[in-house]
């Protein structure tokens, strides 16, 4: 029976990853903003309607942007096949 390796993970992958992670919480202040009126980490970001309507587009941008290069890196690599009890 053959089964395939799980992917490495790489400084590439790694660096997208981060990229993820500013998006969501992008993201999420700006939707945090429009739900309760306030700020989630850093304070007065955003600080009006305008600046929590980019907080969620750049987030929701950079999260498919960085998502979409984690599985370009992942589709590049080549996956190989291993085979079991030999």
């Amino acid at each position: 029976m053959t089964r395939a390796q799980r992917p490495q993970l790489t400084l590439k992958i790694m660096f997208y990853a981060i990229f993820d992670v500013v998006g969501m919480v992008s993201f999420a202040s700006g939707a945090l903003w429009f739900a309760q009126g306030q700020s989630l980490f850093i304070p007065d970001f955003p600080s009006s309607m305008a600046g929590a309507l980019a907080a969620i587009i750049a987030g929701l941008l950079l999260m498919l942007w960085a998502a979409a290069q984690i599985l370009r890196e992942l589709i590049k690599r080549p996956v190989n096949v291993v085979e079991e009890g030999k």
